[in-house]
């Protein structure tokens, strides 16, 4: 009920409790007294009023935004609405969001109601006879079509997927308009530079373990760029001494992604985020800081481990701030970065990647302190060496140590690459200079 609308409050509050009394009957059934016919008849029965309601979801979430009640709220937009209100995950309530633009009730600039922009797949849905699933598949499809291609055909296209969608599942569904685009659009790999400015998106949501996904749907500029980026920070590095890389393509693409974002923040040229420097911030409490395990927490609710926290965090704009009993007892500066003449001196005299058979050049590499700043290790060129972004993650994990020797920083390897253990140190550009 929204203020000020007493009167719909009595009709609300008696279609919500008629709704709750035919869901509680349909829990309290007993099952082992139907039988099968009847099951399988209970079971397409509720499937069918299950896929009507996000029919009202659509409505509600339409008039919501319409009426700017994310602003009243305070709320950035809508779906922070939703993840307010009903506690969904982030990709759910924009989803949610989409979904009512593409199927829910209208409004024009001058306040007149007008039909969905998918109005067969509303009405599919209205009766039950499509999934939300199957709305999906149909709103990418005409999303995707070349503006001139959907104008034409857009609405014949909608109308042969909701026929399909009402005989086959999601995933034949999305075969099948794959087929029909192709049909309709053979040259849209072609598409012109308006198309693909139409087209571009890319979303980066959270996962509840921490993790996140990041999709993305590109403009050739944008493509060549990244991929300029990207492919020599992906380009296999050897694991050990004299080992192949042991990462498949996608995790060397995951690795360079990592790495472009770490050297974008330690480049100072990105725009301020709330009045100061593009910070990742890391709270964890004094425990975890003496014990070093357990899981730190980023300033988007993000969760990753102490280990990884306090490695990464000798380097770029990452501030550990320690929270005890008392409050905040401790709050890193948010450099520990080399300076300028340091780094300078560091690639005269590591070159590169310092670790053994890495040819990664000074520009690819991060400032790694040989004992980590958090247990004490200072910012100097006695405690500091070269690695890439690879070996920088993972060098400890597969049992390599470093040490200095004569100002040089030196490796010893696991035992199981090396049984006696003697240090060794890169000389990939002693030969190339040779």
């Amino acid at each position: 009920m929204f203020e000020g609308e007493e009167g719909a409050a009595a009709p609300v509050a008696a279609l919500l409790d008629q709704l709750s009394t035919t869901v509680d009957a349909l829990i309290a059934l007993d099952l082992t007294r139907l039988s099968r016919d009847e099951l399988l008849e209970l079971l397409r029965g509720v499937e069918t009023q299950h896929r009507r309601l996000p029919v009202v979801d659509h409505a509600l979430i339409a008039e919501l935004d319409h009426r700017g009640a994310a602003g009243e709220l305070m709320a950035r937009d809508t779906a922070s609405l939703l993840r307010d209100v009903l506690r969904v995950a982030p990709s759910e309530a924009t989803a949610r969001c989409q979904a009512a633009v593409d199927l829910g009730p209208g409004r024009s600039l001058s306040g007149q109601p007008r039909p969905p922009l998918l109005p067969a797949v509303a009405a599919a849905q209205a009766d039950g006879s499509i999934s939300p699933e199957h709305a999906r598949v149909i709103a990418k499809t005409v999303s995707e079509l070349p503006k001139d291609v959907e104008c034409e055909h857009g609405a014949a296209v909608e109308a042969r997927l909701v026929a399909e969608a009402q005989r086959f599942d999601p995933s034949v569904l999305a075969t099948l308009a794959r087929r029909v685009v192709a049909l309709l659009n053979p040259d849209g790999v072609l598409a012109d530079d308006v198309e693909h400015d139409r087209r571009r998106h890319a979303t980066l949501s959270g996962n509840r373990d921490g993790s996140g996904e990041l999709r993305a749907h590109l403009t050739p500029t944008a493509l060549a760029q990244w991929q300029a980026v990207l492919d020599p920070l992906a380009a296999p590095k050897p694991s050990d001494a004299d080992g192949p890389d042991p990462r498949s393509p996608g995790q060397r693409m995951h690795d360079a992604l990592a790495d472009a974002a770490h050297k974008l923040l330690a480049s100072n040229d990105l725009p301020p985020s709330g009045g100061v420097p593009a910070t990742v911030l890391l709270t964890l409490t004094l425990d975890q800081l003496e014990t070093r395990t357990g899981h730190v927490t980023t300033a988007h609710g993000g969760t990753i481990s102490v280990h990884q926290a306090l490695t990464e965090a000798g380097d770029a704009h990452i501030v550990p701030v320690v929270i005890g009993e008392e409050g905040i007892l401790a709050y890193g500066q948010a450099r520990r970065t080399a300076t300028i003449n340091q780094r300078l001196a560091l690639a005269a005299r590591d070159q590169g990647c310092c670790f053994p058979g890495c040819d990664a050049p000074p520009g690819w590499t991060q400032v790694h302190h040989i004992l980590n700043w958090a247990f004490g290790g200072g910012t100097d060129l006695a405690n500091l060496c070269l690695l890439c972004g690879f070996h920088h993650r993972e060098h400890e994990k597969r049992g390599w140590q470093v040490t200095m020797k004569n100002g040089v920083p030196w490796w010893v390897p696991p035992a199981h690459v090396d049984p006696e253990r003697k240090p060794i140190r890169n000389t990939v550009r002693d030969l190339v200079s040779v």
